[in-house]
């Protein structure tokens, strides 16, 4: 059969030759990139082959020998396919389309191939100068094997009606000497298909780049996915770490943040509370997990202490300390004192009330007055608690300075018998403006009982300040006469009368009105009597029932002193003729003036009069009763006659 574009044999085999030259200048190009990680930029010119060539067919390659350099085999024969394939023009790749590609350092132990013969229609040096490759001098060739579908120079050729034979997903083995698309499929493509390039529509060449632009384009996409894919473990992992990186940032910023709440030291004042919110000064973020070992329900509060415990919080312990203190002072009151400059002052204790605080106090005087002046005076008492806090209470005293010594009064000149028993106290009264018992003392040193004669006895009071005022009266002893009568027979002769007209419900008065009346109407006034001495004239009087002023005067006081009534005897003075005797009672500790001698023309008698009322008494154009008021205790002030009933003598309710 007749060839189908070479008619001329020998041309023909120049073809095959620049194939096969073409092969060998592939080859070395796969093994400068084999070599280098990158490649120079493809010329933008493109060397085209002449001949017409079958589908591109897989490349085998042998391993080059480690001691010699490749050789380049001759071309081999072509195998005669079954099928004669119609050439179909290549449409090159166009600059832009090229991958650019930089400049390599070619290793030094590859041997650049001593002659390579270029196919006719292939400009190799400007090809190879346009990658800007510098040819080492000895460069190492690998063995390449042609293709095994060539055919041989004299078999006709037929062009398949399919425009390209898809390889699948087999890669041919040449590739293993490419880096991304294969150079030398382009070269030979462009070699086999260069002179029909006006022979095909230039639409079947644009599907031939876009299937190549496909297929870079899946396989760039293969690449991506092959990458995504290889780093999703890692994002994982980078996402899981980050995962407990995060966690871990929250808590140790929730640790730091809640433990900086911790307060380590309080101090409360004895007798408050404490508890643990007070050791927490904000609301941690997690409460359950923060505890004390310290239950404070169980503190006594009450005394000063220092507690120490922890708080617990997150798994830590932390430190803490409960200061206890007194610093509060004891509360007390003063008792406001009165005294007189010479009494002593009180204990503490019963001047100060009220003292009150948390655990004992002392109370002592820190500073006392001297009282002895008189005045108004502070004294200041010092309550101090067991802490040692002390408060100051100043204590009011009302000191009075006494001047006036007691005043002694009833006291007269005694005229008595030698045997008598003297009563040195009847009718005596001692007062005083502030003592209301002052002393008296009596001083009857000069008095000898058993001579008659006139002695001094002196009278001596004193107030409890050291007030002191002296009475003197005159004693006259005598002799008894013959007529005297023993005191005790009087008032033997008085009880008997004193138990008629009275009985034990009577009270002090109403006995005093029952004598006063029954020695007014019972005795009968003549003008003379033995007035030798009272007890003389009492007797008389209570045998005899007659007798003047002076038995008057003297039944009324043996009644008077049966009946555990104080009295007295008054003597009128001064008068002209004759002097004139009454009683001065006392009643429920006023004086009261009683008077039961009978007067002309007046049927009553005087009882529970006051000096007062005495006085104004007018009968017959004269009153009759003076006397020395000084020598006497004071009487009542206040008239009781409204409640005296003479007819009956009874008093009126």
């Amino acid at each position: 059969m007749q060839d189908f574009e070479f008619p001329d044999q020998e041309l023909r085999q120049q073809n095959v030759n620049s194939s096969d030259a073409a092969m060998k200048a592939a080859a070395y190009e796969a093994a400068l990139r084999k070599a280098a990680p990158q490649r120079p930029v493809r010329s933008t010119e493109p060397a085209r082959l002449t001949r017409q060539s079958p589908a591109p067919a897989r490349l085998t390659r042998q391993a080059p020998s480690q001691a010699q350099p490749a050789q380049v085999q001759r071309p081999v024969q072509i195998q005669q396919p079954t099928q004669m394939q119609r050439p179909v023009p290549v449409q090159t790749a166009q600059p832009d389309q090229m991958a650019v590609r930089q400049p390599v350092q070619i290793p030094q132990n590859i041997e650049a191939p001593q002659h390579i013969e270029a196919p006719r229609h292939i400009e190799a040096s400007r090809h190879l100068e346009a990658r800007h490759v510098e040819v080492p001098q000895q460069i190492e060739i690998p063995h390449i094997t042609p293709p095994h579908h060539v055919a041989p120079l004299h078999v006709e050729h037929e062009q398949p009606d399919a425009e390209f034979i898809e390889f699948g997903d087999e890669e041919p083995k040449a590739q293993m000497y490419l880096d991304g698309e294969s150079e030398f499929e382009d070269f030979r493509e462009d070699a086999e298909y260069g002179e029909e390039e006006d022979v095909k529509p230039r639409k079947e060449r644009k599907k031939r780049v876009s299937r190549r632009q496909r297929r870079q384009e899946m396989k760039e996409l293969s690449v991506h996915r092959e990458r995504k894919h290889r780093y999703l473990p890692l994002l994982i992992v980078f996402l899981i770490v980050l995962l407990f990186g995060i966690a871990a940032f929250y808590a140790i910023y929730t640790y730091m943040d809640d433990t900086d709440l911790i307060v380590s030291e309080n101090t409360i004042e004895a007798g408050t509370t404490a508890d643990l919110s007070m050791y927490i000064k904000g609301e941690p973020k997690f409460p359950d997990y923060v505890s004390c070992n310290l239950d404070f329900a169980t503190v006594n509060y009450t005394i000063p202490q220092t507690i120490r415990f922890t708080v617990r919080m997150y798994g830590t312990n932390f430190p803490c300390v409960l200061n206890i203190v007194d610093t509060t002072p004891p509360t007390a009151e003063a008792i406001p004192q009165s005294m007189y400059s010479v009494d002593q002052v009180p204990p503490v204790e019963e001047c100060i009330k009220n003292v009150s605080d948390l655990n004992e106090c002392t109370v002592e005087w820190a500073e006392v007055p001297d009282i002895t002046v008189g005045g108004n005076l502070t004294a200041r008492a010092a309550v101090t608690d067991a802490s040692g806090n002390v408060t100051y209470v100043d204590v009011p005293f009302t000191v009075t300075k006494d001047v006036t010594a007691p005043v002694i009064e009833g006291t007269e000149d005694i005229e008595m018998f030698i045997g008598d028993t003297v009563r040195y106290r009847e009718n005596v009264t001692v007062t005083d403006d502030i003592d209301p018992n002052p002393t008296l003392e009596i001083d009857t040193s000069e008095v000898d009982a058993d001579e008659p004669g006139t002695y001094v006895v002196t009278y001596r009071a004193y107030d409890f300040t050291g007030n002191v005022s002296e009475v003197t009266i005159n004693i006259k002893l005598n002799k008894k006469p013959s007529t005297y009568v023993e005191p005790e027979l009087v008032y033997d002769e008085a009880r008997k009368i004193l138990d008629k007209i009275t009985n034990d419900d009577m009270n002090d008065m109403e006995k005093a009105i029952q004598i006063t009346w029954w020695v007014r109407y019972n005795i009968y006034y003549v003008s003379n009597c033995d007035d030798s001495s009272w007890t003389r004239a009492a007797y008389d009087g209570f045998m005899k029932r007659n007798g003047n002023c002076y038995t008057f005067a003297m039944c009324a006081k043996a009644l008077f002193d049966v009946a555990g009534i104080e009295n007295m005897i008054i003597v009128r003075d001064p008068y002209i003729y004759n002097p004139h005797y009454w009683n001065y009672i006392n009643i429920d500790g006023q004086w009261y003036h009683c008077d039961s001698t009978p007067r002309i023309g007046w049927s009553s008698y005087f009882f529970m009069y006051t000096t007062k009322e005495l006085k104004n008494f007018w009968h017959n154009g004269w009153n009759g009763y003076n006397f020395p008021e000084d020598k006497y205790p004071e009487s009542a002030t206040e008239s009781v006659q409204s409640r005296i009933n003479y007819s009956g003598h009874k008093i009126k309710n």
